[in-house]
């Protein structure tokens, strides 16, 4: 006896009586204000600016439920990284010194455990570009399903022949509207062109929920870090704090990968003495923090380096 097959499900305009009435599950943090399951990023930057190396700290902080600033907690939910053109060992050096830095137990384990890394060095295959249809499935095959944050680094690397045209980006648009609907969220690294823009097609922005512009700023030359400022230039949500600009400062030290985050325009050199005087008179860390608007771990360091100073060592109080 055949059995019918049941009528596909329409979409159909709502009224907006209907659209006021409906209930929708709370949106998924995955980091603080700016990241929720099913939104779609970029971070641009030049060559050698430090993309990647945000756009690890922000996985990192989502599989690994961390603080970063100034965007707020990771969720420690399952993130996928591609990596399209770093050598193995390379990005493997730079993630082994992230993680020396984690002292916290359950952290470690869930960012051991939700921080899913495809790289086509160790993969030894060209595995597959996501404005091929093809190359999307190859890729779609390589991530777990509770995945919930996609990082494409970067977006010329895992393009064929590292198109960035109208006609390209309008497969890959459709794998963006896609990875929407099955509750996931994207976040393209992307190159600057000389104009400083996010290079290739204008229509690159329009499905965007957030765009972070970097911009270089010259390296501290005892520590020889990667610094830059932090802009975002497109913010779909009402995000007051995230208007200003924001400058990052990345550096190793003991085997370890430190970093820095401060309101553009803030010396942490010209407020170290307060640091201090507040910190000896017992104040907590947070409290000091909150006022000069920089992390506890920025504060604490400031204050060091301005103890060892007073004590005659030869440490650099800036932190900036």
């Amino acid at each position: 006896m055949n059995q019918e097959t049941p009528e596909p499900k329409r979409v159909r305009a709502v009224q907006l009586g209907q659209m006021l009435k409906m209930k929708f599950t709370p949106d998924i943090q995955l980091l603080g204000q700016l990241i929720f399951a099913k939104t779609i990023g970029m971070i641009a930057g030049p060559r050698g600016g430090g993309k990647s190396l945000l756009s690890m700290l922000m996985s990192y902080a989502i599989a690994g439920g961390k603080p970063l600033e100034p965007w707020g907690s990771g969720s420690g939910m399952p993130v996928a990284y591609l990596d399209g053109e770093m050598r193995a060992i390379g990005f493997q050096s730079r993630l082994r010194l992230l993680h020396a830095r984690n002292q916290d137990a359950e952290s470690i384990r869930k960012v051991q455990q939700n921080l899913h890394i495809i790289s086509r060095d160790f993969a030894k295959d060209v595995i597959g570009s996501i404005d091929q249809v093809e190359g999307q499935r190859r890729i779609d095959a390589l991530i777990p399903d509770e995945v919930k944050l996609i990082v494409i680094d970067n977006l010329s690397a895992w393009t064929s022949g590292g198109r960035e045209d109208g006609g390209s980006w309008a497969t890959i648009k459709s794998w963006l509207i896609e990875k929407r609907l099955q509750g996931k969220s994207v976040l393209l690294v992307h190159h600057t062109g000389k104009n400083g823009k996010q290079r290739g097609s204008s229509a690159h922005e329009d499905l965007l929920d957030y765009s972070i512009l970097l911009s270089p700023m010259a390296s501290n030359g005892e520590e020889q870090d990667t610094r830059f400022t932090v802009e975002h230039t497109k913010l779909r949500d009402h995000l007051p704090h995230l208007k200003q600009r924001y400058e990052f400062a990345i550096y190793t030290k003991d085997n370890k990968l430190f970093f820095d985050v401060a309101p553009a325009g803030v010396r942490i050199s010209e407020h170290a003495q307060e640091m201090l005087e507040m910190h000896t008179n017992n104040i907590p860390m947070s409290e000091i923090a909150e006022k000069f608007k920089v992390n506890k771990s920025t504060v604490s360091r400031t204050i060091q380096r301005l103890k060892a100073a007073k004590s005659g060592q030869e440490i650099e109080v800036a932190v900036a």
